[in-house]
């Protein structure tokens, strides 16, 4: 039995017991604060912060001593008489608010609380609690009760505006037990992050949103660090280099709509997960032997250079040795007609197998060709997606598919699956070459673009079932009916 069912067990089975006086009583206490007072003191039954006890408290407490005696004592030594660490685990599986609440339980339970080794105020710490509350001051006051290790530390309610109180929240953390921090500021201007933050040590996951990302010169990095994730941050891209090689735990990291760069370097001896959205006009890999899967993508098209970027762009990649899945836009490609296209690469991703090609154009021929090429130069390949974006039949593209002869490299591709599929001629013709190549092919999932097809994309099928096929193990199936 883990800690996620004994916090079922806390959160359910105990307060179920309670008698509708009492759980009417618990939802107008719930809140951390006393809304009869002005000031801002905790209720009684939560840490003797207030001196003024209203008859309802002494009945409470009178009843949770009487009960404790009976049939509930039972259920509540359950989880009472484990060990420090395993209680501390169940608190965690529970949102803040029901966290406090567990101080209701009995006098044993009152203070445990505040040694919950992680305060997560998120959407459910919002919903369910803030309500007419002050952020700031119910934060500031939770942080100055917490006694103990703290593990995690995570801010990301909505609405959370940038403001120096964030500074003093984050002065107040531990330096030396800290693993865990999510800064999520969801308004006003990029969150400019204290030199605090850079004396976390400990620090296994960092996430940071819409703040600016400047670690001081003389930083040497996070050592343990093993997740980094980054979205809408101001960085610096001349140093930002040369802080992620400071960081050599790292396995994962996402960067999305950060600061754009010239050339994205990334030093990762055990970065295994890359995603990047933005803008950069090269990447290069130095001493990533375990990086698996990488997510490209950009947000505009201003990452053209000259003819160099596509090709520079498949020499780093084919320089990963243990690069197993791709997903790439397409159009990223199509300067590759300088250089093979559609015949194959000067380079080969030798390890690739799985390829997910997105918003690929088939009404643009330099786009097709290029994308043909680039699967033909992953001869190992087994798992291909296509995610189209057509609006205009092209008559030029379907004979130039017609054109190709069946390729002899994709003889280890099993699965195909076609997204936003609107059953266009360059579409079918298309898929017809693939049919007509994989000699290993055991399924072409088609899912087919609802606003442009009628029938629910059977008739296609049909007609996609006629085509030859190279492999006879090959079926073509209608995913969205899956």
């Amino acid at each position: 039995m883990g800690p996620t069912h004994f916090a079922h067990i806390l959160k359910f089975n105990f307060i179920r017991s309670l008698p509708k006086s009492i759980a009417k009583y618990d939802t107008q206490i719930s809140p951390f604060f006393d809304q009869r007072s002005t000031g801002c003191h905790l209720p009684t039954i939560i840490c003797h912060q207030s001196s003024r006890r209203n008859p309802g408290e002494r009945r409470i407490e009178g009843f949770l001593d009487m009960r404790m005696k009976g049939s509930i004592m039972s259920e509540v030594d359950l989880i009472s008489n484990l060990p420090c660490s395993i209680i501390e685990n169940i608190l965690g599986c529970l949102p803040l608010r029901d966290i406090v609440r567990t101080s209701i339980l009995s006098r044993e339970w009152r203070y445990k609380w505040i040694t919950c080794p992680e305060i997560v105020f998120d959407f459910w710490f919002d919903q369910m609690f803030l309500g007419g509350h002050k952020l700031e001051t119910l934060v500031h006051q939770i942080l100055k009760l917490h006694r103990g290790p703290l593990l995690r530390f995570a801010l990301q309610v909505p609405d959370l505006k940038s403001s120096p109180h964030i500074d003093q929240w984050i002065h107040r953390l531990p330096k030396n037990t800290l693993q865990d921090l999510t800064l999520h500021v969801s308004r006003g201007e990029n969150h400019k992050l204290p030199s605090d933050i850079y004396t976390f040590q400990n620090l296994r996951n960092l996430k940071l949103y819409n703040c600016a990302f400047n670690p001081p010169s003389g930083f040497k990095g996070f050592s343990k660090l093993e997740n980094l994730d980054l979205q809408n941050v101001v960085l610096v891209p001349e140093t930002f280099g040369k802080f992620f090689a400071s960081c050599p735990a790292v396995e994962r990291l996402r960067l999305v709509h950060c600061t754009s760069f010239d050339c994205l370097e990334i030093v990762g001896p055990k970065l295994k997960y890359l995603q990047f959205h933005g803008l950069f006009r090269s990447i290069s890999f130095e001493k990533c032997p375990l990086l698996k899967d990488v997510k490209i993508s950009f947000s505009s098209m201003d990452f053209k250079r000259e003819n160099r970027f596509s090709i520079d762009l498949v020499k780093s990649l084919s320089s990963l040795p243990a690069l197993e899945e791709l997903q790439l836009q397409a159009y990223a490609l199509e300067d590759l007609v300088e250089y093979g296209a559609p015949r194959k690469l000067p380079v080969a991703l030798r390890t690739l197998k799985t390829l997910h090609l997105s918003d690929m154009y088939f009404e643009k021929i330099q786009e097709i060709a290029c994308a043909i090429c680039f699967i033909r130069s992953s001869p190992n390949l087994q798992k291909l997606k296509i995610t189209a974006f057509t609006s205009d039949v092209v008559d030029s593209v379907s004979e130039f598919l017609r054109s190709q002869k069946s390729s002899d490299t994709l003889t280890h591709l099993k699965t195909v699956t076609m997204q936003l599929f609107s059953g266009n001629e360059s579409e079918m013709e298309f898929i017809k070459y693939l049919l007509s190549s994989a000699t290993e092919l055991e399924e072409m999932a088609i899912a087919h673009h609802s606003s442009s097809v009628l029938d629910g994309g059977e008739s296609i099928l049909n007609e996609l079932k006629q085509f030859p096929r190279a492999s006879p193990k090959a079926e073509i199936i209608n995913s969205d009916k899956e």
